[in-house]
């Protein structure tokens, strides 16, 4: 170093070298903005900062025009109508003469008496009315012929029998008695309960009442 950079302070020792990291580097950078904004933060709260007036907008209005009143017109005026004048007649009298009618007699005619007829009454007999009876009609579709009774085809049985036959009201057998036996017992039940329970009759009739009636019957079983 020389005499001359000495006096005019030129000189400047020489600086070490920068050993710092990326990382410090921005940490010093943030905590000295920090540092900054504080301290220009006490000096305005030191200095009473007052905040800006608010800007009033320009004014823009129109005058309302007052309320005009139309008079209304008067009302029509009320006609007076007089009332006519009222003449006093004097309604003339009038007479009449009444007369009464004179009443009218009625005469009325006398009629000689009615003299009732005389009729001769005789006592007439009317016949008794004719009641009609007719007996019991056999339903022919009914009348079929009873089973053979097994036994009896075994033993060879064979016959005819007679019965009266006792027919209700209503038309059904209500009793059955042999008159005349086929001779073997076995073909008399037979015929007996296959007659009170198959054959049907029209009821007989006396006029247009039905009443029981008895009728004939022949049953007669012959083998094959």
């Amino acid at each position: 170093m020389n005499q001359l950079q000495y006096n005019t302070g030129a000189f400047r020792p020489a600086r070490p070298p920068n050993t710092q990291t990326p990382q410090q580097r921005a940490i010093g950078i943030i905590f000295a903005t920090t540092v900054e904004a504080a301290i220009v933060y006490a000096l305005m709260a030191s200095l009473g900062h007052k905040d800006a007036p608010p800007i009033v907008p320009p004014f823009n209005g129109y005058l309302i025009p007052e309320d005009k009143t139309v008079p209304l017109p008067p009302p029509p005026p009320v006609p007076i109508f007089e009332a006519p004048p009222v003449a006093n007649t004097i309604a003339p009298v009038v007479e009449l003469d009444y007369v009464p009618a004179q009443p009218k007699a009625i005469t009325i005619p006398t009629l000689p008496p009615v003299v009732p007829p005389i009729v001769e009454r005789q006592a007439t007999l009317e016949p008794p009315p004719v009641i009609t009876s007719s007996p019991a009609r056999a339903i022919i579709a009914t009348h079929t012929t009873p089973d053979y009774p097994p036994l009896a085809r075994r033993l060879g049985q064979q016959g005819t029998l007679r019965l009266k036959l006792v027919v209700s009201e209503q038309g059904n057998v209500s009793e059955a008695v042999v008159v005349n036996s086929s001779g073997f017992p076995y073909l008399d039940n037979a015929a007996i309960e296959w007659v009170k329970q198959h054959w049907r009759y029209e009821p007989a009739k006396q006029g247009t009442r039905a009443v029981r009636a008895e009728v004939p019957a022949v049953v007669t079983f012959k083998l094959q």
